[in-house]
């Protein structure tokens, strides 16, 4: 267990806490490290740029706090004194659209792009404008999480047109720069309610398997006993258990990944 580190989601001990809460929240709490949500936060942040590549406005969770989450700039650079600057990762994505432009691949809406650590998906919208989000490589965004996002920008395009093509002029910066500020505590409550329901999600599942293991384990114990049984009894107790666990490991695995872009 990992301790001193930023807590994203998890309440802090109650002594009111029933034992079920207590270990539904270690059970929590492990897949949360597991996924590295404590050093990485399930959604970074988001940028939009013109296709020109320009970077017109910036929303990111970051704190300045020892052991919290950084700007989105420190995540993507090799070390913090050689920071990679936001303009030259707009610029570069940009790139990739005017290459789909040039060549034989039409109607190019979105690009995903994955790593160990990091993925990063982005939007085209209105051929004028794209939207860079950056994730931590664990984070799976149903269909109704990106929609959302998607359409939360491209409200922000339709009422603030003016600003966003004129987006040098001073009367546009003041806009922007509010548009930002915002924009940084939606963020902040779209990464508590991913958590939330990763966190419920992932209960449910233990829950299920749980059940599913119960139902399988003497079944698992009456073949090997039936089949093994010269073999002392301690060594046909161990095979039992090492089998229940890969096939729940199996089963989590097989029912996480069914959950992929799925709404729960």
């Amino acid at each position: 267990m990992v301790s001193g580190q930023n807590n994203y989601y998890l309440k802090e001990n109650n002594t009111n806490e029933t034992p079920k809460s207590n270990l539904e929240n270690f059970v929590a709490e492990s897949a949360y490290y597991s996924c590295n949500f404590n050093k990485i936060p399930p959604i970074m942040g988001c940028l939009v740029a013109d296709q020109c590549g320009n970077t017109i406005i910036v929303i990111e969770y970051s704190s300045s706090n020892k052991d919290k989450f950084g700007p989105i700039k420190s995540y993507l650079s090799e070390s913090e004194k050689n920071l990679l600057e936001i303009d030259l990762i707009s610029m570069y994505f940009s790139s990739l659209k005017i290459f789909a432009n040039q060549t034989n691949i039409q109607n190019l809406s979105n690009l995903e792009i994955h790593g160990s650590n990091i993925k990063v998906q982005i939007f085209f919208l209105y051929d004028n404008y794209m939207v860079i989000i950056f994730l931590n490589s664990n984070t799976e965004l149903s269909l109704k999480d990106k929609t959302r996002i998607v359409k939360y920008f491209e409200d922000k395009l339709t009422k603030y047109k003016f600003e966003f093509k004129h987006f040098n002029a001073a009367k546009s910066r003041k806009i922007l720069s509010m548009i930002s500020n915002k924009g940084n505590g939606w963020l902040k409550q779209l990464n508590k309610n991913y958590l939330q329901t990763y966190k419920d999600s992932y209960l449910k599942r233990q829950e299920i398997i749980e059940d599913l293991r119960g139902e399988i384990s003497p079944i698992i114990e009456k073949v090997l006993k039936d089949y093994l049984e010269n073999i002392p009894e301690d060594i046909v107790n161990n095979v039992s258990k090492e089998i229940q666990n890969q096939i729940q490991d199996n089963l989590f695995r097989f029912n996480s990944n069914s959950h992929t872009n799925k709404e729960i």
